[in-house]
């Protein structure tokens, strides 16, 4: 069991690892992986940031494949994070509203999914989360690239989610996302990492 519980900790390191560098089929690898051992149900690795990258991942992939069974994993986050919120709003609120815009995104309901959005960030940043700001406007961005022909909204929302990861202290995750929407000196401010909150997987 003990060996296990060990395994299963490190799938999860990868899982959030891949997640976070945004190498989507790598997570889910290493999530079913971890979900598969006896251990799986152990608290650590039902942690708070496995169902919330799990449930921003099976939205993502239902996205892309209409898989009812990955919409179904973004569901039963978002009813496990909504149950949490009631005993800390300000540790939950801006991933509850991250996992709902990613519903109403999922629903391609663009209206709401933005007011979400929107939300997320306005939370995230009024309680210190820069990592969830960074987040939710990097999803965002994602979102608007897929439902807008103008590009201009979706590149501003990757220029503040980079932002926000410097501030964060994250300059891997910012570099990725840099190359990625090939951002350049211009598009980004001069930022530096907040010494007030520390970095939170």
């Amino acid at each position: 069991n003990h060996d296990y519980y060990l395994l299963g900790y490190s799938y999860q390191r990868r899982f959030i690892s891949a997640f976070w560098a945004g190498d989507y089929d790598s997570a889910e690898i290493y999530c079913r992986s971890m979900l598969s051992l006896p251990s799986a149900k152990a608290p650590l690795l039902q942690s708070i940031y496995t169902t919330f990258y799990r449930g921003l991942l099976g939205f993502l992939r239902h996205r892309e494949s209409q898989s009812e069974e990955q919409y179904g994993i973004g569901l039963d986050s978002i009813v496990k994070i909504e149950f949490w919120w009631q005993f800390s709003p300000t540790n939950f609120e801006s991933k509850l509203f991250l996992l709902k815009a990613e519903n109403e995104a999922s629903l391609l309901n663009v209206d709401k999914a933005r007011l979400l959005y929107e939300a997320s960030i306005k939370s995230a940043s009024d309680n210190g989360r820069t990592h969830e700001k960074g987040l939710a406007y990097e999803f965002m961005g994602n979102f608007l690239s897929s439902v807008s022909n103008d590009p201009s909204g979706a590149r501003e929302c990757m220029k503040l989610a980079h932002s926000c990861y410097l501030q964060w202290g994250a300059f891997g995750k910012a570099a990725i996302l840099s190359m990625k929407h090939e951002l350049n000196e211009a598009d980004v401010p001069n930022t530096y990492p907040s010494s007030k909150h520390g970095r939170h997987e």
